[in-house]
């Protein structure tokens, strides 16, 4: 009897934990395989970058006269070296910070540049982190740090009294609907542009269920919501990779009153300038001549403890790089 109770008492506790352990492991493992595809989804469709030019690193091969570009180099806030061009438009009318897209690197977007000066608008032309020649790795907040450092470099570098435009690209218009919450402009111009993550998600993979966990960090249609400057949005008709519905959807939950949607007839994701610069060129030169002087988006405050936080780090990795450069010395 004695024998009885002890070995009954352990396969009926080992029956509970088999009970209890088998859910928890079998939500473990699907939590791994979510977090798993989330990162390979994030990985393989949103930083794509490459250290190698199209063609070259000279802004001549892509159709930008030597004598109207200089070549500048700045911080992000972390410390990241980043590279960019400066092209200057003959008779700028305007002056605007560029947001390329997901793939390769400045050069990729290169091309598009002479079309911008057409339209009088000089552009300042910019590489993430890990895109190019500029230093790191690409991250979801980093591209959006560097970003707003590139915004700052702009105001520092554009035209006194040209109003200041942020145009995105693709993943850059994402980009840059995030940069204008904490730097203003006078105008914003959205090129090829999704909504969020989510429903980007669900366009590029419609039979799996991604969009329940790629993120809400990139969420363009929040931002555009609560815009306050004028809004150009640009996009082709028969985008494959961005559905036209995200433009129009873009465009509906503006609610300024200077906003245009301009769709090229047959354009994909990225022949727009191929297939339309003439009409493309007036577009965006009649957007920059009537933007309102004077009138920015309102950024969104930092909190003080956030703020002292920042540079607090902002300081302490400062101190480290300038001592490990003195070790090297």
């Amino acid at each position: 009897m004695g024998l009885s109770r002890m070995t009954m008492m352990p396969v009926t506790a080992r029956g509970k934990l088999e009970r209890i352990a088998k859910p928890l492991l079998y939500g473990g493992a699907a939590v791994l395989a979510l977090d798993l595809a989330r990162r390979i989804f994030r990985h393989t469709q949103l930083f794509c970058p490459t250290r190698e030019p199209v063609v070259s690193w000279n802004p001549a091969d892509y159709g930008i006269p030597p004598d109207r570009v200089d070549e500048h180099w700045f911080e992000s806030e972390d410390g990241s070296l980043l590279h960019a061009w400066y092209c200057r438009a003959p008779k700028p009318v305007a002056s605007a910070l560029y947001c390329h897209g997901n793939t390769g690197n400045l050069t990729n977007t290169a091309h598009v540049m002479p079309h911008l000066m057409d339209a009088g608008i000089n552009v300042l032309l910019f590489d993430y982190r890990g895109f190019g020649k500029s230093s790191g790795h690409p991250s979801l907040h980093g591209v959006i740090s560097d970003g707003i450092a590139a915004a700052r470099f702009h105001e520092t570098i554009r035209p006194a009294g040209a109003p200041s435009i942020l145009y995105g690209f693709s993943l850059g218009g994402a980009i840059a609907a995030q940069v204008i919450r904490h730097h203003p402009f006078d105008g914003l111009i959205l090129q090829s542009t999704f909504t969020n993550l989510p429903e980007m998600a669900r366009a590029a993979f419609p039979h799996l269920p991604l969009h329940l966990f790629s993120g809400a960090l990139f969420d363009t249609l929040a931002v555009i919501r609560g815009l306050d400057v004028p809004l150009l949005i640009i996009h082709g008709s028969d985008d494959e990779v961005c559905p036209k519905s995200m433009a129009q959807k873009l465009y509906e939950v503006c609610g300024v009153t200077k906003k245009m949607l301009f769709l090229v007839e047959g354009g994909l994701h990225k022949d727009l300038y191929v297939r339309d610069a003439d009409t493309l060129v007036w577009a965006v030169n009649r957007f920059a001549a009537e933007l309102p002087r004077g009138r920015r988006h309102v950024v969104e405050p930092v909190p003080f403890l956030d703020h002292l936080i920042d540079s607090a780090f902002r300081y302490v990795r400062h101190h480290f790089r300038r001592a490990e450069a003195q070790k090297t010395l």
